[in-house]
């Protein structure tokens, strides 16, 4: 899974430098990632990141709601990590920087329609 360095960077860096569109491709190449993995949980962490994906392209955004998915997924990262040979430690250090961005309570910066 490639996408692990680019994630983890950007939510270090935080969420409000995290476009909605760049969010939800990062989405995307998660669930096509996942989609591939017969683990137990994987299907849950989907569901949820497709679920995440729908609040972030509402014209309402929830943060409230994106916060708590937020939350749900680090748990549930940090779950699979413990149960993975292959690149758990890298799983348990994204699931740990989901968790700094739930608690952080910041939303993403709306897209620059300039651009």
């Amino acid at each position: 899974m490639p996408q692990f360095a680019a994630t983890i960077k950007h939510l270090q860096e935080g969420v409000k430098g995290f476009t909605k569109a760049a969010a939800i491709k990062n989405i995307e190449g998660w669930e096509a990632s996942l989609e591939k993995v017969e683990a137990t949980g994987v299907k849950g962490i989907v569901r949820d990141l497709e679920s995440l994906k729908k609040h972030l392209q509402a014209e309402d955004v929830k943060g409230d709601q994106i916060q708590k998915l937020v939350q749900k997924l680090a748990k549930e990262t940090v779950a699979i990590a413990a149960k993975s040979d292959k690149d758990g430690e890298k799983i348990k250090q994204l699931g740990e920087a989901l968790a700094h961005i739930a608690d952080a309570k910041e939303e993403p910066k709306a897209d620059d329609e300039a651009k």
